[in-house]
Protein backbone atom coordinates (compact mmCIF):
# COMPACT_ATOMS: atom_id res chain seq x y z
CA UNK A 1 0.00 0.00 0.00
CA UNK A 2 1.34 3.41 -0.98
CA UNK A 3 2.08 5.67 1.98
CA UNK A 4 2.21 9.41 1.49
CA UNK A 5 5.25 11.01 3.09
CA UNK A 6 4.34 12.84 6.27
CA UNK A 7 7.39 15.08 6.14
CA UNK A 8 8.68 17.18 3.20
CA UNK A 9 11.71 15.82 1.37
CA UNK A 10 13.12 19.35 1.24
CA UNK A 11 12.36 22.46 3.26
CA UNK A 12 12.19 25.68 1.23
CA UNK A 13 14.40 28.38 2.72
CA UNK A 14 15.47 31.86 1.66
CA UNK A 15 18.40 32.84 3.84
CA UNK A 16 21.69 34.70 3.37
CA UNK A 17 24.84 32.63 3.81
CA UNK A 18 28.43 32.49 2.65
CA UNK A 19 30.71 29.80 1.29
CA UNK A 20 34.45 29.79 1.93
CA UNK A 21 36.59 28.30 -0.83
CA UNK A 22 40.27 28.37 -1.74
CA UNK A 23 39.47 31.48 -3.83
CA UNK A 24 37.87 33.39 -0.96
CA UNK A 25 34.34 34.11 0.27
CA UNK A 26 31.17 33.87 -1.81
CA UNK A 27 27.97 35.53 -0.60
CA UNK A 28 25.12 33.14 -1.48
CA UNK A 29 21.49 32.36 -0.71
CA UNK A 30 20.38 29.11 0.91
CA UNK A 31 17.30 27.96 -1.04
CA UNK A 32 16.42 24.63 0.55
CA UNK A 33 17.68 21.93 2.87
CA UNK A 34 17.02 18.19 2.83
CA UNK A 35 18.39 15.05 4.45
CA UNK A 36 20.90 14.79 1.61
CA UNK A 37 22.24 18.33 1.91
CA UNK A 38 21.66 21.96 1.02
CA UNK A 39 20.95 23.95 -2.13
CA UNK A 40 22.57 27.36 -2.68
CA UNK A 41 22.18 29.86 -5.48
CA UNK A 42 24.16 32.90 -6.70
CA UNK A 43 27.47 31.02 -6.71
CA UNK A 44 28.78 31.01 -10.30
CA UNK A 45 32.15 29.47 -9.38
CA UNK A 46 30.80 26.23 -7.93
CA UNK A 47 32.20 22.99 -9.38
CA UNK A 48 31.34 19.37 -8.64
CA UNK A 49 33.72 17.79 -6.16
CA UNK A 50 34.78 21.05 -4.51
CA UNK A 51 35.44 20.73 -0.79
CA UNK A 52 34.04 23.85 0.87
CA UNK A 53 33.05 25.37 4.17
CA UNK A 54 29.81 27.29 4.56
CA UNK A 55 28.17 29.48 7.18
CA UNK A 56 24.44 30.07 7.55
CA UNK A 57 24.22 31.24 11.17
CA UNK A 58 26.25 32.25 14.20
CA UNK A 59 27.50 28.68 14.82
CA UNK A 60 30.49 29.08 12.53
CA UNK A 61 31.68 27.16 9.50
CA UNK A 62 30.49 23.70 8.48
CA UNK A 63 32.16 21.43 5.94
CA UNK A 64 30.60 20.05 2.79
CA UNK A 65 31.18 18.82 -0.76
CA UNK A 66 29.61 20.17 -3.95
CA UNK A 67 27.63 17.25 -5.42
CA UNK A 68 25.89 18.90 -8.36
CA UNK A 69 25.72 22.19 -10.26
CA UNK A 70 22.83 23.22 -12.47
CA UNK A 71 22.41 26.72 -13.81
CA UNK A 72 22.79 29.13 -10.92
CA UNK A 73 22.10 26.43 -8.31
CA UNK A 74 24.43 23.98 -6.59
CA UNK A 75 23.90 21.15 -4.13
CA UNK A 76 26.19 20.61 -1.15
CA UNK A 77 26.32 17.37 0.80
CA UNK A 78 27.23 17.84 4.46
CA UNK A 79 27.26 15.47 7.41
CA UNK A 80 27.26 18.49 9.73
CA UNK A 81 23.81 19.79 8.79
CA UNK A 82 20.67 18.11 7.45
CA UNK A 83 16.90 18.53 7.48
CA UNK A 84 16.57 16.45 10.66
CA UNK A 85 18.89 18.90 12.45
CA UNK A 86 17.01 21.97 11.27
CA UNK A 87 15.01 23.97 13.79
CA UNK A 88 13.93 27.47 14.84
CA UNK A 89 17.44 28.12 16.18
CA UNK A 90 18.69 28.04 12.57
CA UNK A 91 16.92 31.34 11.92
CA UNK A 92 18.94 33.84 13.98
CA UNK A 93 17.70 37.40 14.12
CA UNK A 94 20.96 38.83 12.82
CA UNK A 95 22.27 38.60 9.27
CA UNK A 96 25.18 36.31 8.49
CA UNK A 97 28.53 38.11 8.95
CA UNK A 98 31.29 37.77 6.37
CA UNK A 99 34.78 37.98 7.91
CA UNK A 100 36.61 40.62 5.88
CA UNK A 101 39.64 42.54 7.12
CA UNK A 102 40.21 45.66 5.01
CA UNK A 103 40.94 49.34 5.71
CA UNK A 104 37.94 51.62 6.17
CA UNK A 105 37.21 55.24 7.01
CA UNK A 106 34.71 56.78 9.41
CA UNK A 107 33.16 60.24 9.04
CA UNK A 108 31.49 61.99 11.95
CA UNK A 109 30.90 65.62 12.95
CA UNK A 110 33.00 66.91 10.07
CA UNK A 111 35.97 64.74 11.02
CA UNK A 112 37.36 61.49 9.63
CA UNK A 113 38.97 58.59 11.47
CA UNK A 114 40.78 55.49 10.29
CA UNK A 115 39.16 52.12 10.91
CA UNK A 116 39.56 48.46 10.02
CA UNK A 117 36.64 46.37 8.87
CA UNK A 118 36.32 43.07 10.75
CA UNK A 119 33.10 41.73 9.29
CA UNK A 120 30.31 42.87 7.02
CA UNK A 121 26.67 41.96 6.52
CA UNK A 122 23.79 43.33 4.48
CA UNK A 123 22.58 45.13 7.61
CA UNK A 124 25.76 46.39 9.22
CA UNK A 125 29.44 46.02 10.00
CA UNK A 126 31.91 45.45 12.81
CA UNK A 127 34.92 47.76 12.78
CA UNK A 128 37.94 48.54 14.93
CA UNK A 129 38.88 52.18 15.42
CA UNK A 130 40.53 54.55 17.89
CA UNK A 131 37.69 57.02 17.31
CA UNK A 132 35.69 58.01 20.40
CA UNK A 133 32.36 56.59 19.29
CA UNK A 134 29.36 56.24 21.57
CA UNK A 135 26.26 54.10 21.29
CA UNK A 136 23.53 55.75 19.23
CA UNK A 137 25.93 58.02 17.34
CA UNK A 138 25.34 58.45 13.60
CA UNK A 139 28.35 58.01 11.32
CA UNK A 140 29.23 57.38 7.69
CA UNK A 141 31.40 54.41 6.75
CA UNK A 142 33.60 54.22 3.67
CA UNK A 143 35.03 50.90 2.48
CA UNK A 144 37.19 51.48 -0.59
CA UNK A 145 34.97 53.72 -2.76
CA UNK A 146 31.71 52.39 -1.34
CA UNK A 147 30.14 54.78 1.16
CA UNK A 148 27.37 53.87 3.59
CA UNK A 149 26.16 57.33 4.49
CA UNK A 150 23.93 56.51 7.43
CA UNK A 151 24.96 54.04 10.11
CA UNK A 152 24.43 54.14 13.84
CA UNK A 153 26.70 52.75 16.54
CA UNK A 154 24.95 49.84 18.26
CA UNK A 155 27.64 48.60 20.63
CA UNK A 156 31.29 48.97 21.68
CA UNK A 157 33.68 46.39 23.13
CA UNK A 158 37.40 47.06 23.64
CA UNK A 159 37.84 49.18 20.52
CA UNK A 160 35.43 47.17 18.38
CA UNK A 161 32.21 48.86 17.26
CA UNK A 162 29.04 47.41 15.81
CA UNK A 163 27.37 49.57 13.16
CA UNK A 164 23.87 49.16 11.77
CA UNK A 165 23.08 50.58 8.34
CA UNK A 166 19.94 52.69 8.03
CA UNK A 167 18.83 50.47 5.13
CA UNK A 168 19.86 46.88 4.34
CA UNK A 169 22.10 46.51 1.30
CA UNK A 170 20.49 44.79 -1.67
CA UNK A 171 22.00 41.26 -1.98
CA UNK A 172 23.24 41.81 -5.56
CA UNK A 173 25.04 45.03 -4.58
CA UNK A 174 26.46 43.38 -1.47
CA UNK A 175 27.66 40.35 -3.45
CA UNK A 176 29.48 42.59 -5.92
CA UNK A 177 31.10 44.62 -3.14
CA UNK A 178 32.34 41.50 -1.32
CA UNK A 179 33.77 40.10 -4.54
CA UNK A 180 35.60 43.31 -5.45
CA UNK A 181 37.01 43.85 -1.96
CA UNK A 182 38.70 40.45 -2.14
CA UNK A 183 40.15 40.99 -5.61
CA UNK A 184 41.95 44.30 -5.06
CA UNK A 185 43.44 46.13 -2.06
CA UNK A 186 40.79 48.36 -0.53
CA UNK A 187 43.33 51.20 -0.39
CA UNK A 188 43.23 51.49 -4.19
CA UNK A 189 40.89 54.21 -5.36
CA UNK A 190 39.68 52.00 -8.20
CA UNK A 191 39.10 48.93 -6.03
CA UNK A 192 35.34 49.43 -6.03
CA UNK A 193 33.37 51.67 -8.40
CA UNK A 194 32.40 54.76 -6.40
CA UNK A 195 28.86 54.75 -5.10
CA UNK A 196 26.94 56.05 -2.13
CA UNK A 197 24.67 53.35 -0.79
CA UNK A 198 22.08 55.90 0.30
CA UNK A 199 21.69 56.76 -3.39
CA UNK A 200 21.41 53.13 -4.50
CA UNK A 201 18.51 52.26 -2.22
CA UNK A 202 15.91 54.06 -4.34
CA UNK A 203 13.23 52.87 -6.80
CA UNK A 204 14.91 54.72 -9.70
CA UNK A 205 18.26 53.05 -9.04
CA UNK A 206 16.71 49.59 -8.90
CA UNK A 207 14.75 50.27 -12.11
CA UNK A 208 17.72 51.63 -14.07
CA UNK A 209 20.23 49.04 -12.84
CA UNK A 210 17.96 46.04 -13.25
CA UNK A 211 18.17 45.24 -9.52
CA UNK A 212 14.87 43.89 -8.22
Amino acid sequence: MFERRQEPRALAVFKSAYVQTTDGLEFVTLRNISDSGLCFDSWPGAAEGDEVEFCIDSNGLRKGTVRWVKGGLCGINSTELSLSQWGPQMFPSRSVRLPLSVPAQLYLHGRSAAATLHNLSIRGACIRSDAALVRGQLVSLQIANACFERADVRWERHGLFGLRFADPVHPSIFRDLVSRLQKQPASHTDAVPAFSYAATNTPDYHRLSGVK
